[in-house]
């Protein structure tokens, strides 16, 4: 994509260790990988893997690791730095706001806001919304077309929520909080009870609450308590079309990537990472700073600190062993077969 991005504000923006080679614009004009990058495009190496389309890429300038000894070509200038993906992301900043700018304050004529409701008047409602009774909004929250946010929900500041979220009723949602589209927080949680005739709702008289800093991706669903709160805690990050069941306790900076699923009343501490499509059984303890590889499944609490794989998850390098030895089954049992041959011909 095209941009205008100061060479002296990215540098500005980034930690930069050493300096080597210079480039003779004063701007860039776009940001792209390294396969893909032309004259006057900002670019980054994440790893020695890229080392060989780093000598042949065109980008003028570049974010490299500290341990990069490569030479930049004539007019290309390379920033040496520890993070070089998180340099760059600091970078595509100025990009973000220019493509989604700040929205000043105030509700669009064709959004219904109860007359109970508390909305701070830098606070900016999009077309088309529903806010209900008793609702409070914090000072500089973007709320975009289609959303709605029902009664005695409180949000806190500068919290953005894309087009098409609904927060339903006594959600409790902290400051810069960003909740991307189509999120729904708070509908019910899945609870029935078989009444030896037929499936009996069990009424979810909970709520959601979501700590600052949080980031939901589009189309996830955080279900409402049976009783209590479902909580989702500070700074943690979940991917797209994750559900998190009832009642379930999520601790700080926690990583859920794509498809994860939570069943009810599971409980995951602090710095805790699932792979995509991973999940885990209810009423379990996934412990502080475990991790869960893609595609596995807990039915066990997990230790901290651990890392498992497979289902059901056991330690994962195990789970990588019999994963070697599942390849070499058939090989096995051809063998197999072949001495049981061998020892029926010799008897």
């Amino acid at each position: 994509m095209r941009v205008d991005l100061s060479i002296k504000g990215i540098k500005d923006s980034a930690d930069v260790i050493e300096e080597v080679g210079s480039y003779s614009g004063s701007t860039l004009e776009g940001i792209a990988t390294l396969k893909e990058a032309v004259v006057g495009d900002l670019s980054f190496m994440s790893g020695s893997k890229y080392e060989r389309e780093l000598s042949e890429t065109k980008a003028s300038v570049i974010f490299v690791p500290k341990e990069c000894r490569q030479s930049p070509k004539d007019n290309q200038l390379f920033l040496r730095v520890k993070h070089p993906s998180l340099m760059l992301a600091r970078a595509c900043e100025a990009v973000a706001r220019s493509m989604w700018p700040q929205k000043a304050g105030g509700i669009h004529p064709s959004s219904v806001v109860a007359d109970s409701a508390q909305v701070h008047e830098s606070a900016y409602i999009g077309p088309f919304c529903a806010i209900g009774e008793d609702v409070c909004i914090g000072l500089n929250t973007r709320i975009d077309p289609g959303c709605v946010v029902e009664d005695s929900s409180t949000i806190g500041e500068n919290c953005w929520f894309s087009a098409n979220t609904s927060i339903m009723r006594d959600s409790k949602i902290g400051s810069r909080v960003r909740i991307h589209a189509g999120v729904v927080v708070g509908a019910d949680g899945f609870g029935f009870e078989f009444n030896g005739e037929r499936h009996e709702k069990v009424p979810q008289i909970g709520w959601v609450e979501i700590e600052s800093d949080v980031e939901i991706g589009a189309n996830s669903a955080i279900d409402r308590g049976r009783f209590g709160p479902t909580r989702i805690g500070e700074g943690t990050k979940i991917d797209n079309h994750v559900q998190v069941g009832h009642n379930v306790k999520i601790g700080k900076h926690c990583i859920l990537c794509a498809q994860v699923g939570i069943a009810g009343s599971t409980t995951i501490e602090d710095f805790v990472v699932f792979g995509g499509r991973a999940g885990a059984s209810g009423h379990l303890t996934i412990g502080e700073g475990s991790k869960l590889a893609g595609c596995s499944a807990a039915f066990t609490n997990l230790p901290a600190k651990s890392v498992s794989g497979g289902t059901p998850a056991i330690p994962l390098n195990a789970y990588q062993r019999i994963t070697v030895v599942q390849r070499k089954l058939p090989e096995l049992f051809q063998r197999v077969r072949r001495l049981e041959s061998q020892l029926g011909k010799t008897n």
